[in-house]
C-alpha cells in the first residue's frame, strides 16, 4: 500500500484530500505544520508522496521542502498554494517538486496527479534497478583474469570509462569478448543512464544498415510509409557500439564519419541534417590496417575511430586465465543450473589447460555450460569433457602445418611479402575456377565479401587476367 502524507493548515482541505486518497486505497497520514511535517517523515518510513502546503505559520513551505529534498530525497512532493507566487513556483520545482497545484483544488484532480506521480515514481525504481543490474553486469570484475595481458586492458579501460568524448576501437578475434568490453565501457562511463545500443554490421545488408542507423523519412522507399528513428537516433546522449565495422560498405562508412566529425546525420530521403550526441564503440575481428592497405575501408574514418584502440588477446595468449574462466563459470552455472558442481580434478584441468580453445572465450562458456548440464557430481572429469579435449591427443593444441615448403628448412632468406601474394593470388585464381569465374561463389569459398575479393584482386592485378 502507498503511503502518503498530507501536510496543511487549513482542515477542511487537508480532510477532503485524506478521505479521497483513503478511499482510493492509499495509507494517509497527515500533519497541521512544517515541523510536524518534518517530524512524521523523520520518524516513520519514507513515504511515498507527501502533498506539501506552500505556507505554515511555523514555516515556509520552501524551506520544508528543502529539507524533504535533502533528507528524503526519494519521496516525491507536491505543493499546494493558494498564492500565484510565481518565484516560488521555480524555486519549488528547482528544488524537485514533482508539480504545483493551485487552490482551491479537486479532490479528484489531486488523486489524478498523484496517480501520475506515483507511477512515474514506480518507473523511476523500475530503471535505476535496471541500471544497477548492468552495472553489476558489465562491471570491470566480469572480465576475468590475472595475465599480464588483461590487467593491461583492465588499466586501459579504468582511464578510458570516464573519457566521455573519446570514440574507441575494440580489435580481437572472434569470441575474445568485445561486446563486453563495449558495455563495461558504457555502464561504468557517463552515459550508464542513457540508452546502450548494439548492432552488427556483418549481418546486415548495406541498403538495410543504413536504415536501421540513421532512420529514414516518410516516402523514402516503396514501404516507408512513415517516418522511423534510426539506431543513432534512439542512442542520443548514450552508446552505438558497432559490432563487425569492418564489414561496414564503404559509402556507410562516410556517413558515420560525418556523425563523428560534425555531429550531425541526415535520414535516408531527408534533407534536413540532424544533431545528435551519441558516442560510438566500434569492434572488429580484422585486421583494419591491412583492409585500409587494400582499399575495403576508409583511411579517414579507421583513424578516426581509433582514438583509443583496445586490442584483446586470444585464449591462447592468455593461457593462464583459463582455469579461473572456468571456475567463475563453474560457479554461474552451479547455482543458474542448481547443480552441485564445484570443482576440477587434475586430469581435466591439464587437458582444459592445455586445449588451445580457437574459439576463445566464447568456446570455453559453451564447454562449461555443456559439461554443467551433463554432470551430476561433484567434480568435473575427463569422461566429462567434449572429444576435442579429452581425445585431441598430444597438447590439446591445433596440429602443426604439414607439407611446409622445403626452402624454410634451409638457411637463405626469404621474399615473405613476394610468396604471401603469390600464394593469395593462386588461391583467389583458383577460387575463381572452381566457381565458374563467379566472383560471388569465389568469395564465398574464400570467406569474403565480393567487395573485398575485388578490392583483393584489384591489389594483386587479376582484374586483368
Amino acid at each position: 500500500m502507498k503511503k502518503i502524507l498530507v501536510a496543511g493548515e487549513q482542515d477542511p482541505v487537508r480532510e477532503e484530500l485524506s478521505l479521497a486518497l483513503i478511499q482510493e486505497g492509499y495509507d494517509v497520514v497527515t500533519a497541521r505544520s512544517g515541523a510536524e511535517c518534518l517530524s512524521v517523515v523523520a520518524d516513520a518510513e519514507d513515504f511515498d508522496l507527501v502533498l506539501l502546503a506552500m505556507r505554515f505559520a511555523d514555516m515556509n513551505g520552501i524551506d520544508v521542502l528543502e529539507r524533504l529534498r535533502k533528507n528524503h530525497p526519494d519521496t516525491t512532493v507536491i505543493m499546494m498554494t493558494a498564492h500565484g507566487d510565481i518565484e516560488s513556483t521555480r524555486k519549488a520545482l528547482s528544488l524537485g517538486a514533482f508539480d504545483f497545484i493551485h487552490r482551491p483544488v479537486k479532490a479528484r484532480a489531486v488523486v489524478s496527479i498523484i496517480k501520475t506521480a506515483l507511477e512515474i515514481r514506480c518507473l523511476r525504481r523500475e530503471f535505476q534497478q535496471i541500471i544497477y543490474k548492468n552495472k553489476e553486469r558489465y562491471g570491470y570484475h566480469n572480465l576475468i583474469g590475472k595475465s599480464e595481458a588483461i590487467q593491461g586492458v583492465l588499466e586501459i579501460l579504468a582511464r578510458v570509462a570516464s573519457s566521455d568524448a573519446a570514440t574507441i576501437l575494440i580489435e580481437g578475434a572472434s569470441g575474445t569478448g568485445k561486446s563486453l568490453v563495449a558495455k563495461c565501457l558504457h555502464y561504468n562511463g557517463l552515459r550508464a543512464y542513457q540508452p546502450f545500443v548494439e548492432i552488427s554490421c556483418a549481418s546486415i545488408p548495406p541498403t538495410l544498415l543504413e536504415s536501421e542507423l540513421f532512420g529514414y523519412e516518410a516516402g523514402a522507399f516503396t514501404d516507408a510509409k512513415r517516418p522511423k528513428r534510426g539506431l543513432i537516433e534512439v542512442a542520443n546522449g548514450g552508446t552505438v557500439f558497432l559490432d563487425e565495422i569492418g564489414e561496414m560498405h564503404p559509402a556507410l562508412q562516410a556517413k558515420v564519419l560525418q556523425v563523428l566529425e560534425e555531429k550531425t546525420f541526415r535520414r535516408v530521403g531527408g534533407t534536413r541534417s540532424m544533431e545528435v550526441d551519441t558516442r560510438i564503440i566500434a569492434a572488429t575481428n580484422r585486421d583494419l590496417k591491412a583492409a585500409v592497405e587494400s582499399g575495403d575501408f576508409r583511411q579517414d574514418l579507421y583513424y578516426r575511430l581509433n582514438v583509443i584502440n583496445i586490442h584483446l588477446p586470444t585464449l591462447r595468449e592468455r593461457n593462464a586465465d583459463v582455469m579461473p574462466l572456468i571456475e567463475h563459470f563453474i560457479h554461474h552455472y552451479s547455482r543458474e543450473l542448481r547443480k552441485p558442481v564445484k570443482t576440477v580434478s587434475e586430469e581435466a584441468r591439464e587437458l582444459l589447460t592445455r586445449y588451445d580453445w580457437p574459439g576463445n572465450v566464447r568456446e570455453l562458456l559453451n564447454t562449461v555450460e555443456r559439461i554443467m548440464i551433463l554432470e551430476d557430481g561433484t567434480i568435473i572429469t575427463p569422461g566429462t569433457l567434449p572429444p576435442e579435449i579429452s581425445k585431441g591427443g598430444g597438447d590439446g593444441r591445433r596440429p602443426p602445418v604439414q607439407n611446409a615448403p622445403a626452402f624454410l628448412d634451409e638457411a637463405a632468406a626469404v621474399d615473405y611479402k613476394a610468396l604471401t601474394r603469390e600464394f593469395q593470388a593462386a588461391l583467389i585464381t583458383r577460387a575463381l575456377e572452381r566457381s565458374g569465374g563467379n566472383k560471388s561463389g569465389a568469395a564465398r569459398m574464400l570467406g569474403l565479401t565480393r567487395l573485398a575479393l575485388y578490392h583483393q584482386m584489384k591489389r594483386l592485378e587479376l582484374l586483368k587476367q
